[in-house]
């Protein structure tokens, strides 16, 4: 598999509006387009209840829609 890029990761957790920075070393400035999306202790966080954001399955780590949820490969 792959190694996604830190920019990619942040995306697919449903920051949409995020950014690569031009800085050394390289930096994602975190942006949501339905909430103020922010980072704490290095760790970049939805509002609650934002429906960008995404939770890991409970069967694989798969980021998913909802808390609770399997992806379709752990429901099968």
């Amino acid at each position: 598999m792959a190694k996604l890029s830190t920019l990619s990761r942040v995306k697919a957790r449903g920051f949409d509006r995020s950014t690569s920075t031009r800085t050394v070393p390289p930096a994602v400035a975190v942006s949501c387009s339905q909430c103020e999306a922010l980072v704490i202790n290095g760790m970049a966080t939805h509002e609650t209840g934002c429906p960008n954001q995404t939770y890991d399955c409970k069967g694989c780590d798969a980021h998913v829609p909802r808390r609770g949820m399997y992806c379709e490969d752990c429901q099968s």
